[in-house]
């Protein structure tokens, strides 16, 4: 299982659940030769290519293993379960907060776009940005947190609106946009 993105149908690789079986194993390895044999690639753009979830790092009889060869996977739930901050245009969450099992910290410089910075701009995210590490694991102030049952969101009001500057105010696009299928870097 693969977490998507809030507002494409693109897969992000932030959170990952893999079954420990000969075809993942397989899958894996592949992609780590491949990745290592091509370090100008992008790792989530490579990892969505070998899927065959949209984006494209080669032509398809160029990689590896044909999609015969992949485990089954699937989308982890981006809008209120697996959620990312909002540091690309098409990451966030909406739904009930208290429902989220992870928070995935995106900082988003790995996705340097023009587009990309233009929002971070906009929406006062991206570089220079208050690390959502610090925000979320270095609460000295709250020694509870960690060692408590009760959401952290209920504890401390800065975790409270890091967590909300993610969210959208709308529920995710009933039919959200097409990865970027960009055409591989090195054509």
């Amino acid at each position: 299982l693969v977490s998507g993105s809030f507002a494409v149908d693109c897969i992000c690789s932030g959170v990952v659940l893999f079954r420990a079986t000969d075809r993942v194993r397989n899958l894996l390895e592949h992609l780590l030769v491949w990745m290592y044999e091509h370090p100008y690639e992008h790792d989530q753009k490579a990892f969505s290519a070998f899927l065959r979830a949209g984006e494209r790092v080669a032509f398809e009889w160029e990689l590896p293993l044909g999609p015969e060869s992949l485990p089954r996977w699937g989308f982890l739930d981006p809008e209120t379960e697996f959620i990312s901050a909002r540091h690309v245009d098409v990451a966030g969450w909406t739904g009930d907060a208290d429902q989220i099992v992870a928070f995935h910290l995106l900082h988003g410089d790995s996705d340097d776009t023009d587009a990309s910075r233009q929002f971070a701009a906009r929406n006062a995210l991206g570089v220079g940005y208050t690390p959502l590490l610090d925000i979320f694991f270095n609460q000295t102030e709250f020694p509870e947190l960690y060692k408590t049952p009760i959401l952290p969101h209920h504890i401390s009001e800065e975790l409270r609106e890091a967590l909300w500057k993610s969210r959208w105010p709308s529920p995710r696009p009933a039919s959200p946009g097409k990865s970027n299928e960009t055409v591989p870097m090195r054509f």
